[in-house]
C-alpha cells in the first residue's frame, strides 16, 4: 500500500525515524531545577524570618528531580520531595493532628531546651537542658510521662486544633518561572522541528 505522504514528497524513512526533541528535554530539566532551587530558597527565607517549618532541613534536603520521562505522547518531569511537603506549602486545616513522633523528631532536630539554666554572675543566660535529655516527668491525662513526648503531644494537638498557615514555598517557586518557562518551551518546539527538518532526508514532491 502506497504511503498517504508519499504525494507530500515525504518518504516513509522519514516518517518511521523516532522524534526527538531534544531542546525541549532540556528546558524541561533546567526549569526544574530552577524551580527545585527557588523553592528551597524560599524554605531557607521562611525559616529566617521566624517560621520553623524547615527548622530540621529535612524537607529541604528532600527536594530532587526526576528524570525526563515520556509516555502517552507527552514529555514531563517531576519535582521530587518529602510527602508532607503539601502541608508546608498549603497549610493545614484544624481538625487533624500531625503525628507525634513527627513533632518529637522536629524537637530533637530543632534542639529546643528547657529554661532551667538560670543566670551567670554577670547576668547571662545559660543554656537550658535539652528536651531530648531532659529526665524531667510530668502529667499527660492521667499519667506521667517523659517532658519531651509531653511538649511534643502538646505542639501536635495544638496544629490539629488551630491548624497552620500555607507557605506557598513552592506555589511562589512555580509562578516565578512558569512565564519564563513557557516561552523556553515555545522556542525549544520551534528550534527542535526545525532541527528534525534540515536533518531528515527528503525526497522532491512530485
Amino acid at each position: 500500500m502506497a504511503s498517504p505522504f508519499a504525494n507530500k514528497g515525504i518518504s516513509d524513512s522519514i516518517l518511521n525515524k523516532p522524534v526527538e526533541f531534544n531542546e525541549i528535554e532540556q528546558v524541561l530539566i533546567d526549569y526544574a531545577k530552577l524551580i527545585a532551587d527557588d523553592a528551597s530558597d524560599n524554605l531557607n527565607k521562611i525559616n529566617k524570618y521566624g517560621s520553623d517549618t524547615n527548622a530540621s532541613g529535612t524537607l529541604q534536603q528532600s527536594i530532587n528531580i526526576s528524570p525526563v520521562s515520556f509516555m502517552g505522547g507527552n514529555y514531563s518531569i517531576e519535582i521530587l520531595m518529602a510527602d508532607y511537603y503539601k502541608w508546608v506549602n498549603d497549610g493545614r486545616s484544624p481538625g487533624k493532628r500531625p503525628p507525634v513522633s513527627s513533632i518529637k523528631n522536629w524537637i530533637i532536630k530543632k534542639q529546643l531546651r528547657l529554661d532551667d539554666g538560670g543566670f551567670t554572675k554577670k547576668g547571662y543566660k545559660r543554656e537550658g537542658t535539652l528536651l531530648s535529655a531532659s529526665k524531667k516527668k510530668v502529667k499527660l491525662g492521667d499519667r506521667k510521662v517523659n517532658i519531651l513526648d509531653a511538649v511534643a503531644y502538646k505542639i501536635a494537638a495544638k496544629i490539629g486544633k488551630y491548624g497552620t498557615q500555607p507557605t506557598n514555598f513552592l506555589t511562589d517557586a512555580v509562578n516565578k518561572n512558569k512565564e519564563s518557562l513557557y516561552d523556553a518551551m515555545a522556542k525549544a518546539l520551534k528550534n527542535d522541528v526545525i532541527l528534525m527538518i534540515n536533518n531528515s532526508t527528503r525526497v522532491e514532491a512530485k
